[in-house]
């Protein structure tokens, strides 16, 4: 079904979206070469902790650096800093096919493009250079506005720093949670699956509301 009013404005998560991830602390340590025995060992309070402070990361409170010597000392000196700033590099895997050409025809189409991403200074520097940046127009982050999704500030922020009302802006992103709160700032919102080709759900989630790609 189409939407009766076409957005005006097309907004991408970037992890899981735009591009692939590794979800857990222990997918990304795997990834760097971290031995089996050691991610067993990893506590579920010391992952959280972990977690809290790559939330504070993200909001741009702390720096890499920072984040990675409160991660080397909450896991207890166990895992190099070297080895934990690798597994932070590891998080980002490769951008999904077809992605960049999607948000070129919606922006042909004669919609903005943006994107609204929960990431952190290290990250953004790499994310910057992925070929399908060159096709989002708005470029907004959780460290940038020191705020970070699921929290509604985030959403009226960026409304603010775009021009563009809720009820115009079309929302992509892979968490149901981000989703629902978009919704409830009056943003039209659509929920992508990470594990299939994302390409094709955006340019879906676009037709359906009135972009005419």
């Amino acid at each position: 079904m189409v939407a009766r009013h076409p957005v005006r404005l097309v907004c991408v998560d970037l992890g899981g979206v735009v591009i692939r991830i590794r979800r857990s602390l222990e997918e990304a340590l795997h990834a760097a070469g971290v031995p089996g025995y050691i991610l067993e060992s990893i506590t579920d309070e010391e992952r959280r902790d972990v977690h809290a402070h790559a939330s504070a990361h993200q909001r741009g409170e702390q720096n890499c650096d920072a984040f990675v010597d409160r991660a080397h000392a909450v896991l207890g000196g166990r895992i190099s800093r070297e080895t934990l700033l690798a597994a932070h590099d590891a998080v980002l895997a490769d951008e999904y096919p077809g992605v960049a050409y999607a948000l070129g025809a919606i922006r042909a189409a004669g919609a903005m493009t943006a994107c609204l991403s929960n990431t952190n200074d290290r990250h953004w520097d790499a994310l910057v250079r992925l070929p399908a940046f060159a096709a989002i127009e708005h470029r907004h982050a959780s460290h940038l506005f020191g705020l970070e999704k699921p929290g509604s500030e985030i959403y009226r922020a960026f409304e603010r720093a775009v021009g563009v009302a809720g009820g115009d802006i079309l929302f992509l992103d892979d968490l149901a949670d981000n989703c629902a709160a978009a919704r409830s700032c009056g943003w039209h919102a659509a929920r992508i699956d990470h594990e299939r080709d994302t390409a094709s759900q955006i340019i879906t989630a676009a037709r359906a509301h009135g972009v005419a790609v």
